[in-house]
């Protein structure tokens, strides 16, 4: 089945997979859920698409408004797959993104032309080998906490693993989390408390 952008600018854009079974974009019945959970708050977003692969769901992201988006992936061949998939979009979409090759669970400090220093996410996609989560699920709360952590105050932070390797509770409890399920994927939204809020975690919906 073609991977294909589902709403906004770019909708119905073909993008290029990833030869193998190393990269597992998101199915498009799970992205077009998450997006529809966060809506028109995407737009004007600053965005990293960790684990980035195809860039699926930055490019999603950057379809909808989202101000930039930076993809950060360590696999040459993904990285590869991801540049054609964002140059298929045209300059428009190249000027509001930046693709590094780096450690997805630590990206570097980002810190964009103009800006006087690190501009905070507001909105990270994790998505993370399902093998990595199921190997150590403690050590993937730990680091995708901390990430959270880096956000901007009321960032959101999806992180998507397998269905049945982390529960709502396995989540420090100073995190907002709403767990939602489908299939076999599960996708935690996680959301540091700040001064501001998003309106997308709401825990009392549960999963």
């Amino acid at each position: 089945m073609a991977l294909r952008v589902i709403a906004g600018e770019y909708r119905g854009r073909v993008l290029r997979a990833v030869p193998g079974q190393g990269t597992r974009p998101l199915l498009g019945q799970v992205r077009e859920a998450i997006f529809n959970i966060l809506g028109a708050w995407v737009e004007g977003r600053e965005v990293w698409d960790l684990f980035a692969g195809t860039g699926a769901s930055g490019i999603e992201a950057l379809s909808r408004g989202a101000r930039r988006v930076l993809f950060v992936e360590k696999s040459n061949q993904a990285l590869r797959v991801l540049r054609e998939n964002l140059h298929g979009l045209g300059e428009g979409a190249l000027v509001r993104t930046h693709v590094v090759r780096a450690d997805a669970w630590d990206p570097p400090p980002m810190t964009p032309q103009g800006e006087a220093g690190e501009v905070p996410p507001e909105l990270v996609f994790l998505d993370p080998p399902y093998a990595m989560v199921a190997e150590d699920p403690v050590r993937s709360v730990v680091r995708a906490t901390r990430l959270a952590r880096r956000m901007a105050p009321g960032g959101v932070l999806v992180f998507h693993f397998q269905e049945g390797h982390l529960d709502r509770d396995d989540f420090p409890g100073d995190v907002q989390v709403e767990l939602r399920r489908w299939g076999a994927s599960a996708v935690a939204f996680l959301e540091v408390p700040g001064a501001t809020t998003s309106g997308v975690v709401d825990e009392s919906r549960g999963a």
